[in-house]
């Protein structure tokens, strides 16, 4: 009898752990959703950009909230400053109003514009991140002056704190999209 009981209860914990792992994908998905699939496909595509980065970044960036606004004015989906985007328009030849970065497609083709432009501009993806988030001259001095050599491995010596955990949290977010989105963006 006791063992008829350890091998059913043995059966009841194998068929919940195996619901609950089939139910982790659909749950993880709630947690980081994925919009714009298009447009984001397109738009690393065009910019020579991991699409499943920007996904991760957008997520990181805004929380999927088209009308997001930082309290430094940074706007939209990628969280672009007006300025970096008036000149990122003005490079791309493109007619620009503050309000379209309201639009998910302006912003997101932005975005992946200004990301491969400072991926050209540093000589590691990584400090491109940073500047992303912690701007031009700050990382650039930062590296002058030899306080971070660019590479993930030192981020802890990045001066800024706020820069150092977004990189953690979008290498972190990156991975995440790549694995419960699979082959949704491409590969």
């Amino acid at each position: 009898m006791n063992r008829t009981i350890r091998l059913i209860s043995t059966i009841i914990i194998l068929a919940v752990t195996i619901a609950a792992l089939m139910s982790i994908k659909p749950l993880m998905q709630q947690i980081y959703p994925l919009k714009h699939v298009d447009v984001i496909r397109a738009q690393a595509e065009e910019f020579d950009l991991d699409p499943y980065l920007i996904a991760a970044l957008i997520h990181v960036e805004s929380k999927w909230r088209e009308d997001a606004v930082s309290k430094k004015g940074a706007t939209g989906l990628m969280q672009l400053m007006p300025d970096n985007a008036a000149w990122g328009a003005e490079q791309m030849g493109i007619e620009f109003e503050v309000q379209d970065l309201l639009d998910p497609e302006m912003n997101i083709m932005m975005g992946c514009w200004y990301l491969n432009y400072l991926s050209r501009r540093f000589s590691s993806f990584t400090a491109a991140l940073a500047a992303y988030n912690g701007g031009q001259g700050n990382v650039q001095q930062w590296l002058a002056k030899e306080q971070w050599d660019g590479s993930f491995e030192s981020a802890s010596d990045i001066p800024f704190w706020e820069t150092r955990t977004y990189l953690r949290k979008l290498s972190y977010t990156w991975s995440i999209y790549r694995r419960i989105y699979d082959k949704e963006l491409g590969d």
